[in-house]
């Protein structure tokens, strides 16, 4: 008998238009191969958005199921060729991709290598029990990859996260193995060659990764059956479509940037305009004023007192 499987993802009100994309292709990915597939919605998490996923993990963790085949919503299946029960390893209990040099073609100058928690096997038993346990006491770290981020830090791996030097003795390391980059490809950062799985993770605008993801999801049902040589270039399409929204976004930013710090400096500008208009009319009312008239005489005589002491101070001498 097959071991079970429950493909699971979480997103809150936000997301909803990204899973409207991306949840129809799990669904479609987990009929063919017989897992429960489970869509959570939430606005109910205290924490940051990413620990949704720890809170659904946690509750799947008592439940009936052999494995939990956690997908971030962002994440687009793109075949359903392959099924994930094969990628388990014996004697691990936590899979999860590691994009580095040595397993992705990495695309960012200054990408830093490390396990991505975006997409994850994991084997239901109490090892697993306690781990998603532990990150949920340990909590948020100060890091903006959130979840992973604590993840990361409870398998020891602290020095990409620029919290110290790696652990390499972390006794939960010995359950963790890598989960093919295939599973987990990431447009534009770490691709793998033939991806199973697109990412769209890092996307700092929300409407452009919404938009590649539709567009993804849009065609993946053409290409899902194309050679594996056409796939690959439909994803490194979706790479150059990545970098240039990219550049376009970061330009955008730097010219609205700029226009703040311009309108700022104008507005700051007006002030001091504002400020010195208001000033001469404010002198203006007082010397128009009966009490500033009446003690014109007063201040000439005190003006021509400090003239005249002026004038009879001696002056030093030669040298």
């Amino acid at each position: 008998m097959k071991p079970i499987v429950c493909l699971l993802t979480a997103y809150d009100t936000v997301q909803q238009p990204l899973a409207a994309f991306t949840v129809p292709r799990m669904q479609a990915f987990a009929e063919a191969h017989g897992y429960e597939q489970r869509a959570i919605h939430g606005d109910h998490c205290q924490r940051p958005r990413g620990w949704l996923k720890i809170e659904a993990i946690q509750a799947a963790l008592d439940d009936r199921f052999d494995f939990i085949f956690w997908m971030d919503i962002d994440t687009i299946v793109l075949r359903s060729d392959v099924d994930v029960r094969m990628a388990a390893v014996d004697d691990a209990h936590l899979h999860m991709a590691w994009h580095g040099p040595e397993t992705s073609e990495i695309m960012a100058e200054d990408f830093i290598p490390h396990f991505n928690s975006g997409v994850m096997l994991i084997r239901v038993n109490d090892w697993s029990r306690a781990f998603f346990r532990n990150v949920w006491e340990i909590g948020q770290l100060p890091h903006h990859w959130f979840d992973q981020a604590t993840i990361l830090h409870a398998l020891g791996y602290d020095d990409c996260l620029g919290l110290g030097p790696d652990r390499p003795n972390e006794p939960n390391r010995s359950c963790l193995a890598r989960l093919d980059t295939a599973w987990n490809s990431i447009p534009g950062l770490a691709m793998a060659p033939d991806p199973i799985v697109h990412h769209y993770a890092g996307i700092g605008n929300p409407s452009t990764r919404l938009r590649m993801i539709e567009a993804d999801a849009m065609t993946a049902p053409l290409r899902e059956h194309a050679s594996p040589q056409m796939r690959q270039t439909f994803s490194h399409l979706f790479s150059l479509w990545r970098d240039d929204a990219a550049m376009r976004d970061w330009v955008t930013t730097e010219r609205d940037s700029a226009l703040a710090k311009l309108q700022a400096v104008a507005a700051e500008g007006h002030g001091l305009r504002a400020e010195r208009d208001a000033a001469r009319t404010q002198l203006a009312a007082v010397r128009n004023s009966t009490s500033w008239k009446l003690t014109g005489p007063l201040r000439r005589v005190i003006e021509l007192f400090h003239r005249r002491r002026e004038h009879a101070q001696p002056k030093a001498p030669d040298c």
